[in-house]
């Protein structure tokens, strides 16, 4: 990390007003974890903050995070708009309004004269941001519609990119990005230490230590170093309780998870020869189980820690008619992204997200051809 990158984050912070903190659609632990974090870090200097993470829904396994009740799934205001009418002329004698279908409809009654359409100008004010922080994700389009809706929001206010991908674009005006670092968490503390804030309690330690858990599965990926674990240690002596976290993150399953566990490993199908393995989910399956999309990455999860010896790892699945999803992960390869890049996806070297316009059973087959073809 530079030496003035630590001291370029603080200055925007330190004249910010309200800040934006948010991940990738399909966010990670580490990603959400962190957001939560930066929350309360923000509180420490006084600042108002949103957690906006494009149409979130909690993991039951993230409960136990402190202030997890404020990631929001969508922007409710980001500008306000003014109509502004000059009635330095004319005064005004009534003011009316109504709905007639899509259209608003503004009834002006002068009180001498007439209104001219020069009179008129429509407005926007600033953005209801000032600073936004994008924790884990390699590139802004896999913000979703966050981004793909708001896209000015982005090249106007200055943007703290934190991130330890391989793949990150580097799209901030500051790049927090290490790819030695375990996880997000990791480059925050890290940041947090340069700058010698004393700010480190309980709650933004567990957020810390739970994004280092996740990343790196309870400390048991090869980017684990000597570092992490030292880090790992002073949150605990801060009061970040490792034994409690690891077990809601692994060893609490809810009934909707274990029901999709069920239909995912009854339908598993591999290529020994290729290490390849891959299930497929589809709408009715969401439905009966009471599961959604988001606890897919639990599900990967498992089939981790069940099958170590595979190289690539294929979920299929369905949240609305003829559009298949997919996640890829696949760590023993060099590149997620580069095996799947004919369906444009997102994510990260050892995550891919991506989508085909087919049927579930068009699309895997034709996918899972295309993975033997890069393996």
């Amino acid at each position: 990390m530079a030496q003035e990158t630590p001291k370029q984050v603080l200055k925007l912070i330190q004249d910010s007003r309200r800040v934006l903190i948010t991940t990738r659609r399909q966010f990670s632990g580490d990603g959400l974890a962190c957001a939560l974090a930066l929350f309360l870090i923000l509180k420490k200097f006084s600042k108002n903050s949103e957690i906006i993470i494009d149409s979130f829904q909690l993991p039951p396994e993230y409960q136990f995070l402190p202030e997890i009740n404020e990631v929001k799934a969508e922007v409710k205001k980001l500008k306000r708009y003014i109509i502004n009418l000059d009635i330095s002329q004319t005064g005004l004698e009534e003011l009316a309004y109504d709905i007639k279908g899509d259209n608003l409809r503004i009834h002006l009654s002068p009180q001498k004269g007439v209104f001219t359409p020069a009179d008129l100008k429509f407005q926007t004010s600033e953005f209801a941001f000032d600073l936004i922080f994008v924790i884990g994700a390699a590139d802004l389009e896999s913000l979703g519609a966050l981004y793909d809706f708001h896209r000015d929001l982005f090249y106007q206010i200055p943007v703290i990119n934190i991130d330890n991908s391989l793949n990150n674009d580097n799209f901030g005006h500051i790049n927090l990005t290490d790819i030695t670092a375990t996880s997000c968490a990791e480059i925050i503390y890290n940041l947090i230490k340069e700058l010698k804030l004393d700010i480190l309690d309980n709650k933004i330690a567990t957020c810390l230590l739970t994004g280092m858990i996740s990343a790196t599965r309870s400390f048991k990926t090869e980017n684990v170093t000597p570092a992490s674990l030292t880090i790992a240690g002073e949150l605990m002596n801060l009061g970040a309780n490792r034994q409690e976290i690891v077990t809601k993150l692994y060893q609490t399953k809810t009934i909707p998870l274990l029901k999709l566990w069920g239909k995912i490993l009854s339908r598993l199908q591999s290529i020994p020869e290729k290490k390849i393995i891959w299930s497929k989910v589809d709408l009715h399956d969401f439905t009966e189980t009471m599961a959604n999309p988001n606890h897919l990455l639990n599900v990967i999860d498992e089939l981790i820690a069940t099958t170590p010896l595979v190289d690539a790892i294929v979920i299929f699945y369905q949240t609305e008619p003829q559009i298949t999803r997919a996640i890829l992960y696949a760590p023993g390869l060099k590149n997620a992204l580069g095996l799947v890049r004919k369906y444009q996806p997102t994510g990260n070297k050892d995550y891919a997200y991506f989508s085909t316009f087919k049927p579930l059973a068009e699309a895997e087959t034709e996918i899972i051809e295309h993975l033997k073809s890069q393996v």
